[in-house]
């Protein structure tokens, strides 16, 4: 069973779909077929559209927006447990996935790096620190941060706090920022906590706690270079400065994207790229930006990014909705605004995929939070079937010379 907290980037820019009864289903819909109206050739959303069609058990309108979705784009797989599980044994469906999978190249070499033994952690962030070679990963569960060291040495680096999901870290200015929000579960809704936790590397200490009262559900942090520090509220589309003093400062406000998650600055500090439901958007970090839906001239899909990251110029991105799971490099055009290139790093076929989420670039590559868990849990705050949990594993992915 998958949660609410995985459905989120589709929950957000459909939110009707929350509520998964035939009428908001059918609303969802129509809200879907009125954004095609504007983007007919937008390969995502057919790929939502057949999505809520198979959430109505309507396998005939199912498959027709798939087959759209097929012809316009690459980089879709339907799963059972994200949605279509009530069209999953219609023959036509399952011809149509079929295709749709033999697309995808295989790329499935990734070693290893590292295993955590509590597999009730439940991690969703994961971030490094170069200086002392260590990784810190947040736990939704446990509400804490572990600091696996350059030895492997497993360390509790913080703990007693909200779910954790986005971790990063500023390692000139020795500072970890962690996202902590009550957002995942229903009782934590009746009282929204989200906010921006930010430590000493080194001493651990908690210097301060910068609350985001206005955010529905923060996701993911960013810090660019010279240390602007930025947050996602998937919840509303929102996007937050955290200033080194005083409150958040709302850089893009609700509604202008759809589930925005992931975010990677530029190189450069000037442009911040933010990953949406159904692609990515840039805005200038420079005087008044602009927000801009970034071009993207390929087939590829670039759509529901969790993670995404900033290496040479180029971003990496790990996607989890719109198939079972990949990470992606992605070629810029050299003004920034359009994406020419888009390449396969890691594919499902990886068998130590379980529900990949976020990662870190690093010396030795890009190191994926490849096996997770947090499929498991529920809007109750508990695990469903915890005896299935999967060790929480990181993989290192080789990137390209």
């Amino acid at each position: 069973m998958r949660t609410a907290f995985l459905l989120l980037l589709i929950a957000v820019a459909f939110p009707s779909f929350a509520q998964q009864d035939g009428a908001n289903a059918r609303r969802t819909i129509a809200s879907i077929e009125a954004a095609l109206r504007e983007r007919p050739g937008d390969a995502t959303l057919y790929f939502f559209l057949a999505r809520f069609q198979a959430e109505l058990g309507d396998a005939r309108a199912s498959v027709a927006a798939l087959e759209k979705a097929a012809e316009l784009g690459d980089g879709f797989l339907p799963t059972r447990a994200l949605g279509f599980d009530k069209v999953w044994d219609d023959a036509r469906f399952q011809e149509v996935r079929a295709r749709m999978e033999a697309k995808l190249p295989r790329l499935d070499y990734a070693p290893t790096a590292f295993e955590l033994e509590d597999r009730e952690l439940v991690p969703e962030g994961i971030a490094y620190d170069a200086p002392s070679r260590s990784f810190f990963v947040g736990s939704i569960n446990k509400g804490k941060i572990l600091r696996v060291a350059a030895d492997g040495a497993v360390t509790e680096f913080a703990s007693r706090v909200d779910p954790v999901l986005g971790v990063a870290v500023d390692s000139p200015r020795r500072r970890l920022y962690a996202v902590s929000t009550s957002a995942l579960t229903a009782e934590g809704r009746k009282q929204r906590r989200n906010a921006i936790l930010v430590y000493d590397v080194d001493s651990r200490n908690l210097l301060r706690r910068v609350e985001v009262p206005g955010a529905i559900g923060l996701n993911d942090v960013a810090v660019a270079r010279g240390g602007r520090v930025f947050t996602t509220d998937s919840g509303s589309g929102a996007v937050y400065e955290i200033p080194a003093e005083g409150p958040a400062r709302e850089l893009v406000p609700a509604s202008q994207v759809r589930g925005s998650n992931g975010l990677a600055a530029s190189a450069d500090a000037k442009r911040l790229y933010i990953a949406h439901s159904t692609g990515i958007a840039v805005i200038g970090l420079e005087g008044k930006g602009e927000l801009k839906r970034v071009a993207n001239k390929t087939r590829e899909s670039v759509a529901a990014i969790d993670g995404l990251y900033e290496w040479q110029g180029q971003l990496i991105g790990v996607q989890n909705v719109t198939n079972p799971g990949r990470v992606i490099l992605i070629t810029l055009a050299n003004d920034g605004a359009s994406i020419t290139r888009v390449q396969t790093l890691l594919s499902h076929h990886h068998n130590g995929l379980d529900e990949p989420t976020t990662g870190a670039v690093t010396e030795r590559g890009f190191h994926l939070l490849a096996a997770t868990g947090v499929g498991h849990m529920n809007d109750g705050g508990t695990l469903d079937h915890p005896e299935t949990l999967p060790k929480p594993t990181v993989v290192r992915i080789l990137l390209p010379r």
